[in-house]
């Protein structure tokens, strides 16, 4: 896994998908060459498994299956039916496993059966028993699996057994205990509703007999006496007002006639029967025959109307004895009428004044008898009323009374109904269960499994390797391949320069480019010109730096600078480093002019420029020395004058070299960037941390610099067999018998970096660039040709 992503660009975070699989491989890559870790680990998880595995309890499991049906009220549920089916199984798979249910099973295990419990304390051997008995609902069945492991085979199936009698034991005993107490419960609120009904009924009774109710039938239409009987005093007192305000009536029209001097015998047929009577008798003057005539007839109407009344109430109106009666009343009241015409006749005006006043008198008294009547009867009608009052609160707490005990009565039903349900639900129980597979003893052990434990092993073995793998990069926080640099860095490794040895001379000749220009070690600088000048990018103006001090960058700038020389290359290296001029001390050139006497002259550049160069033993080689040491480098190299510096320097050379300060350490580099065409970083894989490499390509991108690759140095011997291999087993001293100046790689270190198949092809095609197209001196370009000082390096 990369290290220090936060200083990787955005576009290089491994939290970006395309950088998912170059991640992966990377640590693909970091197993690989640590893959003695993952052996090692897999070999110790092995061993750890083998010795379990020898070591483990052999446990043996025993399975019973049980079914589940719910029976349902007044109905059987089909064993499909998964309506509050889910429920009812969990519910009985808990009660399987609960403590009750195994203190049941182990007291149903034989002494020979209990051999998991030997080591155990009586309180806990329901626990363990627990730990060992597993119960699962097979989904969307009505099917719960019962299994248990023990160290014997036949104890397992005892246990399993033991278990489910236990099961169907309390499932049994749990319905019928319900189903018990629930009778109990109910045949108690029986026999208290039972006693609350005597007693109302009781109550009831005494009251109706307070009351003096009939208990007649409500749909009868009769209604209460004493009711009945205020309605008769109203009907009566009702009448009573009727003939009152009949006979003032009369009174009042007799008063105006009189008044008006009419014959008061026009009006004698309105008046009252009884008065009229009198009247006639008193005021007509009738012999004793007329008056006897009129009394008998009055006795007959009168008794034939009695009858009539009597009779009334007990025939109906078209019964014989009715028929005749009102006949005979008819005939009655028809001969009195005709009798009384007849009479009147006799009458003359003069007794008008004296019948009138007599009629008065007879209906002021009339009037007065049917008001003391009206009186009496409103008295009377009063009291009847409050007593009919009375009776009917009365009558209302009585048919409450009658209602709370119906509702007694009702209740008392429903229970008896219910008591009778229980009866039959203690016959057929709510759940039915069936053991549809015995547990039996199984031959071979579950546990432990060897197939598993070796999984585990190996997965624990790699995951544990992986672990170690992953704990052990991101400590050592190196590059280890040069794919590696690639995938970190985003830039191509260029070259991989070995750890070249201490060579004594000065100048050129501590070079090995120059000195040993044969030797496999300067193989690298010939690779890293080789894949500068096939490299698309333009690259005249090369910068050469690295992230930290010591990384060997000066080594780097030097050596491929001779190598272009001896391609034919006008070369100029330029040490840009004003602080700590490595370039200038290595080749000898302290204390000369150089880049910083140039860049704070007035004169003109190509006037002082001839004094600062410096030619080299190297034909085709110039160098341009720091110079005075100046206190403000990094504004020297900012300026306008060091960019006119390397226009010069592009137009007068073929390829132009800048040896920088370290990027991390000071902004001489970053300054330097962005005059260049591209820049070369040196990188020294067994001292550089990766976060500080990251970190100095970073600046390069920041400044708008392109960094053309990346160099590996100072490799050495222990690294050349994993992470950069390289094959150093030829040089341009061995010629191969068909006179290729390539020989053919020694097999010592393929793997990592540069293949050398891939070198010596490079190298061809170099070699036929350079002959097809030869480089162009400046002259050729046109340019004057620079002027060189006499002093060699």
């Amino acid at each position: 896994m990369p290290p220090d992503a936060d200083h990787l660009p955005p576009h290089d975070r491994p939290g970006s998908a395309s950088e998912l699989i170059p991640t992966v491989t990377r640590f693909v890559r970091v197993l690989r060459r640590r893959r003695g870790v993952v052996f090692n680990s897999l070999l110790v998880c092995g061993f750890l498994g083998v010795a379990y595995y020898g070591a483990a309890t052999r446990l043996y499991q025993s399975t019973a299956k049980l079914l589940i049906i719910q029976q349902k009220q007044d109905q059987v549920a089909s064993v499909g039916d998964h309506d509050s089916s889910d429920n009812t199984m969990a519910t009985h798979r808990e009660i399987v496993t609960s403590p009750i249910v195994l203190k049941s099973a182990i007291e149903r295990l034989a002494a020979e059966d209990r051999i998991d419990l030997v080591d155990r304390a009586p309180d806990d051997w329901a626990k363990q028993i627990a730990s060992r008995l597993s119960a699962s609902v097979t989904r969307r069945t009505n099917f719960i699996d019962v299994s248990y492991r023990s160290k014997r085979p036949e104890t397992a199936a005892a246990v399993v057994r033991a278990v489910i009698e236990s099961y169907l034991h309390f499932v049994r005993e749990t319905h019928v205990g319900a189903a018990g107490e629930l009778k109990t419960v109910l045949t108690e609120e029986r026999i208290k509703l039972e006693q609350s009904l005597a007693q109302k009924q009781s109550l009831l009774q005494a009251f109706r007999v307070e009351v003096g109710h009939l208990a007649l039938p409500t749909d009868a239409g009769v209604v209460e006496p004493i009711v009945q009987r205020a309605l008769k005093f109203n009907e009566s007192l009702m009448a009573a007002q009727q003939r009152r305000l009949e006979l003032q009536s009369t009174l009042a029209s007799i008063d105006g006639a009189l008044a008006r001097g009419e014959d008061v015998n026009q009006h004698l047929v309105g008046v009252e029967q009884s008065v009229g009577e009198q009247m006639m008798l008193m005021t007509l003057g009738m012999s004793p025959q007329d008056m006897n005539v009129l009394a008998e007839q009055e006795k007959k109407l009168l008794a034939a109307q009695d009858d009539f009344r009597k009779l009334s109430a007990f025939m109906g109106p078209n019964h014989p004895q009715i028929a005749e009666l009102q006949l005979q009343i008819a005939n009655l009241e028809a001969y009195l009428r005709e009798y009384r015409s007849n009479l009147g006749g006799r009458f003359d005006a003069n007794q008008n004044a004296q019948l009138g006043a007599l009629v008065k008198d007879m209906l002021r008294q009339a009037v007065g008898q049917a008001q003391e009547r009206e009186r009496q009867l409103a008295a009377s009608f009063e009291q009847a009323r409050r007593d009919a009052a009375q009776h009917s609160g009365r009558i209302v707490d009585l048919q409450m009374k009658e209602r709370e005990l119906a509702r007694i009565e009702k209740l008392h039903d429903l229970l008896c109904e219910k008591i009778a349900s229980v009866d039959v639900r203690q016959v057929q129980a709510p759940i039915h269960v069936t053991v549809v597979r015995e547990p039996l003893p199984e031959a071979s052990p579950v546990s432990p499994k060897l197939r598993v434990i070796a999984l585990a092993c190996l997965f624990a073995g790699f995951t544990i390797g992986c672990a170690i793998v992953y704990v052990q990069d991101v400590l050592d926080d190196r590059f280890d391949s040069p794919e590696e640099l690639t995938a970190q860095l985003g830039a191509p490794v260029l070259a991989i320069v070995r750890d070249l040895e201490q060579v004594d001379g000065e100048g050129l000749a501590g070079i090995h480019a120059f000195v040993m220009p044969d030797s496999p070690a300067t193989e690298a600088f010939r690779t890293l010109r080789t894949s500068i000048t096939l490299n698309p990018s333009p690259s005249q103006r090369l910068l050469v730096s690295s992230s930290e001090p010591g990384d060997g960058k000066t080594t780097i700038a030097v050596n491929l600078a001779v190598a272009f020389a001896q391609a034919g290359k006008r070369t100029l290296v330029i040490d840009a480093d004003l602080r700590k001029p490595g370039l200038t001390t290595r080749l000898a050139l302290k204390s000369l002019p150089g880049v910083g006497d140039l860049l704070v002259a007035d004169r003109p550049l190509e006037e002082i420029v001839a004094e600062c160069l410096h030619r080299t033993a190297q034909s085709g080689l110039d160098v341009l020395p720091t110079g005075t040491r100046r206190p403000n480098p990094s504004e020297l190299l900012g300026s306008i004058r060091f960019a006119e510096l390397l226009a010069w320097a592009e137009s007068h050379y073929d390829q132009v070299l800048l040896d920088c300060p370290p990027v991390l350490a000071v902004s001489d580099a970053q300054m330097v960037g962005r005059l260049v065409d591209a820049a070369i970083l040196v990188v020294r894989p067994e001292k550089n941390h990766r976060h500080s490499v990251v970190r100095a390509v970073e600046s390069f991108h920041a400044t708008g610099c392109p960094l053309l690759g990346v160099v590996a140095n100072g490799i050495s011997a222990e690294l050349g067999g994993d992470g950069y291999g390289y094959g150093y087993g030829y040089g341009h001293d061995a010629i191969s018998d068909a006179g290729d100046p390539y020989p053919p790689p020694s097999k010592g270190g393929a793997r990592g970096g540069i293949s050398d198949a891939m070198e010596s092809q490079t190298l061809h095609l170099v070699a036929d660039v350079e002959t097809l197209s030869p480089i162009r001196s400046p002259q050729e370009r046109g340019v004057s040709d620079p002027v060189r000082p006499r002093r060699a390096a």
